[in-house]
């Protein structure tokens, strides 16, 4: 018996076995081949061809469905990918479900994977999300029992710390409740007990971090023998921030006298630290009265902030190379891009960790191999040359403060503001 007009389908049996059946066919009839589709039995002489637009809607949802249960991606976005990869003819496109048909299936596979979201504080992470993709056990033992203090959003912060290997690696990602200095010495003491298990020491020479308070206390209280410095890029944001908080936006761009005031405030942190509070209250006292009167507030915001509330030593860069985590900025861009969300679950999260640490691993193995890191962009090496020269001229005593804080500032200028 043949047939212009019918519809194939197959199941795969635990046995090796993959079981045709034709749907159109009076009595159902089948055939049975083995994984590699050699033909093992049949119920009779009904045999034919499945239309080739069957087949091909067939193999496209079976993709959708292997990449849905493998990804975090938005079940429309795999959809759009698989139809332009895929180059379906036109008779097939016109049989293909919508993703609005398709979704239903596919999000109760991707649910069946997943285990239930927690409504309590304190749940346990399955065995398969401890693990990264070489069957190592990527998950402290302290961390397998969260406890957090909110049920609807139960975790509030990620903090990750890199290290540098030619390049940056993040190392340790850590989901906190807050940004307590309690939370970061807990998580500090869970590294280092972790290090001393491995036989370690979890015991950094230099950090370098944003200025959150609670991280600078936990820093300097486990810490001390370390230099902690700050992000010169945090830094020279959050005064550019005040400004913009001051309603000094326009004055800045427009008025040369005003720019050039607030950017000697930013290039304060490249001075040495001995030569900072002198340089700012000579900076007050040489400014003019109109620069004084509408910089007021700024001045005090400065004072209070960075010569009171945060310690000189953390802020001051002068002499570093090495002066922004911007590497843990861009991590945390090729995060966001590859999660697509603004706040995942869980598990969502925690896969993309696991998809993270393979990618590193990889990377590193490419580095111990002799592979090069990226360059510098011609424009940053070009400013720390000038850095270095300016340097070099007050140390060999051919400028004072006053000359390499204005130099310094016009440096600073041809930084890119955001």
């Amino acid at each position: 018996m043949t047939s212009t007009a019918n519809s194939l389908s197959f199941l795969v049996s635990s046995k090796d076995k993959r079981y045709w059946i034709c749907q159109e066919s009076v009595r159902t009839a089948y055939v049975h081949t083995n994984i590699d589709n050699i033909f093992k039995k049949s119920s009779g002489d009904h045999n034919h061809l499945c239309e080739p637009e069957v087949v091909k809607v067939k193999q496209f949802r079976s993709k959708l469905k292997n990449r849905d249960v493998q990804e975090t991606t938005a079940i429309g976005k795999i959809y759009e990918e698989e139809i332009i990869k895929s180059r379906l003819s036109t008779r097939t496109l016109a049989t293909l479900p919508l993703v609005q048909e398709l979704q239903p299936g596919l999000l109760c596979a991707r649910r069946q994977l997943t285990p239930v979201l927690s409504s309590s504080s304190s749940f346990e992470i399955p065995d398969s999300y401890q693990l990264v993709a070489e069957k190592e056990c990527y998950c402290l033992e302290a961390l397998l029992n969260w406890k957090c203090c909110s049920i609807v959003q139960l975790f509030l912060w990620m903090e990750h710390f890199h290290c540098f290997f030619y390049v940056g690696f993040p190392c340790v990602f850590g989901i906190l409740p807050d940004r307590k200095r309690i939370t970061y010495q807990e998580l500090f003491k869970i590294l280092k007990d972790f290090a001393i298990s491995i036989n370690r020491k979890f015991e950094p020479t230099r950090i370098l971090s944003d200025f959150e308070s609670g991280l600078i206390s936990a820093i300097a209280n486990e810490f001390s023998a370390a230099v902690h410095n700050g992000c010169f890029f945090h830094y020279t944001q959050a005064i550019f921030r005040r400004i913009r908080a001051l309603g000094l936006t326009t004055l800045y761009f427009q008025n040369s006298e005003i720019r050039s005031c607030c950017r000697k405030l930013m290039a304060l942190a490249l001075l040495p630290i001995d030569k900072i509070e002198s340089s700012f209250h000579s900076l007050r006292v040489k400014s003019s009265t109109m620069v004084n009167q509408e910089l007021h507030q700024l001045f005090l915001y400065f004072n209070h902030q960075w010569l009171v509330n945060v310690p000189l030593k953390i802020w001051n860069v002068y002499g570093c190379h090495h002066r922004t985590n911007n590497n843990c900025e861009g991590f945390h861009n090729r995060l966001n891009q590859r999660i697509q969300k603004s706040h995942p679950n869980i598990w969502m999260f925690i896969k993309l960790l696991q998809t993270e640490e393979c990618r590193f691993r990889h990377l590193l193995l490419q580095m111990n191999a002799g592979a090069q890191a990226r360059k510098k962009v011609p424009v940053a090496n070009m400013i720390q040359k000038r850095i270095d020269t300016l340097y070099d001229r007050y140390n060999g005593d051919e400028m004072d403060v006053d000359q390499l804080l204005d130099g310094l500032s016009l440096t600073i200028a041809k930084q890119k503001r955001q």
